[in-house]
């Protein structure tokens, strides 16, 4: 009897164990992953990377994945990778059909999933950290939230020492739908080097760019300096200077592209 008892005690073990390691695989209900998902946006060690280069993921209940690069062939056609999935708790492990070897597995950490947001994390070899959004909702615009604030400040100059000079400033950033927003302020009674080290300045988000154009209104401003801060870190990332050349009515715009890092400065 007591045999009998040890064996059945050992029996029920082994159905307990079994049990939860096949809970701890499953991870619950995986049906939110399954669809057709859309890239909102993308970040490379925090900073901004603009819509995925997968743009279009699927899903399928029979654990295949399809990524699709839009437009991304020699003649503009989408381009499709497949593959197996496998999720493990936050994990999402990816088996391409065809890779380079030594790139078979793509493994994701998966930072939020529900019925409409997909983001996951991973790291790239010699890239560093990648984070990507999607959304089930094909027009879903992108959470500015998740970007970087920066400071944006402008100096405008006049060489006519004690004389009042006017002009207006157009500031133009692109918001979560990767549409141009532009806002015009018009500064007039400025006097030299008073009132202009720095004349404004505002918060912006990290997006795709952000820039200001100066447009003399009076014939007495000779350059434009536009600087961007990263608030963390107080890290200047552009300090750009355009010339207006004394005269109304031209203008110099300066451009910071956050998809390329890097600032253009025109001049008419």
């Amino acid at each position: 009897m007591k045999k009998l008892n040890l064996l059945l005690t050992i029996f029920i073990g082994i159905i307990i164990l079994s049990c939860s390691s096949s809970d701890e695989n499953d991870n619950g209900n995986n049906d939110d992953l399954i669809g057709t998902w859309y890239g909102i946006s993308s970040t490379l060690n925090g900073n901004n990377s603009g819509i995925p280069d997968n743009s279009i993921l699927r899903f399928t209940s029979d654990n295949r994945v399809e990524f699709v690069y839009e437009n991304s062939g020699n003649n503009g056609e989408d381009i499709s990778e497949f593959g197996d999935w496998t999720k493990n708790e936050n994990l999402l492990t990816i088996n391409w059909d065809d890779s380079d070897p030594g790139l078979e597995n793509y493994i994701l950490e998966i930072l939020e999933l529900n019925e409409s947001t997909l983001k996951w994390r991973t790291e790239i070899n010699g890239e560093g950290t990648l984070i990507e959004t999607f959304s089930k909702n094909q027009n879903a615009t992108v959470d500015l939230n998740q970007f970087p604030d920066y400071e944006l400040a402008i100096r405008v100059e006049s060489t006519t020492m004690g004389e009042p000079f006017e002009f207006q400033a157009i500031y133009m950033t692109t918001n979560g739908d990767n549409v141009l927003v532009e806002d015009a302020q018009t500064y007039s009674g400025v006097n030299c080097c008073t009132d202009t080290y720095t004349l404004d300045s505002r918060i912006v988000k990290e997006y795709k760019v952000v820039g200001v154009k100066i447009i003399a209104v009076t014939g007495n401003i000779s350059w434009v300096n536009a600087t961007l801060t990263k608030v963390s870190d107080q890290n200047e990332v552009m300090d750009e200077t355009g010339t207006i050349n004394n005269t109304a009515g031209n203008s110099a715009t300066i451009i910071y592209n956050f998809e390329t890092n890097t600032a253009t400065v025109t001049e008419n």
